[in-house]
């Protein structure tokens, strides 16, 4: 099978035409990836789109920190890595070799105009980011619990083996979520107030 003929069974371009399809396998690359070799490092800046000719990979959050995370496996004619295409951010998950992978990479495709062309193509995307949401509200309750006992007066929280503990620390224990410290304004008039004061004086002075 040739890579327009496999593009076209992939669910993003299924509906495209043929001539269209041949200019986006221009603009594509093949890549082999061993296993265990990592195909898109988290927090890195990488603009292509990727499609699994054969094999599969494993999406990870976190990896090699305390709370590594397996989010799910893909395979055969999955695609991954379009969200980058969209908002230009930086990778948000690791993506690995699960055994021997082929691919194809989409480097800067100008998927707006694809948009324009066959808005179909939005909609399968959505589906996409609605399924994400669903596994992440999914995980969020598997690891928070849907009914978390909190103490009215200083906030600490019972966790399942009945010690009390900072909010803070229960959270950073049970998900991806990481804290810096500050203070809201409220708090900062009262154990500054003398500062706040001061520093209001200035700002209408």
């Amino acid at each position: 099978m040739d890579t327009e003929d496999f593009l076209s069974r992939v669910s993003l371009f299924s509906l495209m035409k043929r001539e269209d399809l041949s200019r986006i396998v221009q603009r594509t690359r093949k890549h082999r990836f061993s296993p265990g070799e990592i195909i898109i490092n988290e927090g890195e800046r990488d603009s292509r789109l990727f499609v699994i000719i054969k094999g599969e990979v494993i999406v990870v959050k976190n990896r090699g920190e305390r709370g590594e995370r397996r989010l799910k496996t893909m395979g055969a004619y999955s695609y991954f890595g379009e969200m980058s295409l969209i908002d230009d951010l930086l990778r948000s998950a690791s993506v690995i070799a699960k055994d021997e992978t082929e691919l194809i990479s989409l480097d800067k495709l100008n998927l707006m105009e694809e948009i324009e062309k066959y808005p179909r193509m939005a909609v399968e995307l959505l589906q996409v980011l609605s399924r994400r949401i669903r596994t992440v509200e999914k995980t969020m309750l598997n690891t928070l619990g849907d009914l978390l006992p909190i103490c009215a007066a200083c906030k600490k929280i019972k966790n399942e083996k009945g010690e009390w503990i900072m909010i803070e620390s229960y959270i950073s224990d049970n998900s991806e979520a990481k804290f810096s410290h500050g203070l809201c304004p409220d708090c900062a008039e009262v154990l500054y107030e003398d500062l706040v004061k001061k520093e209001k004086s200035k700002q209408s002075g």
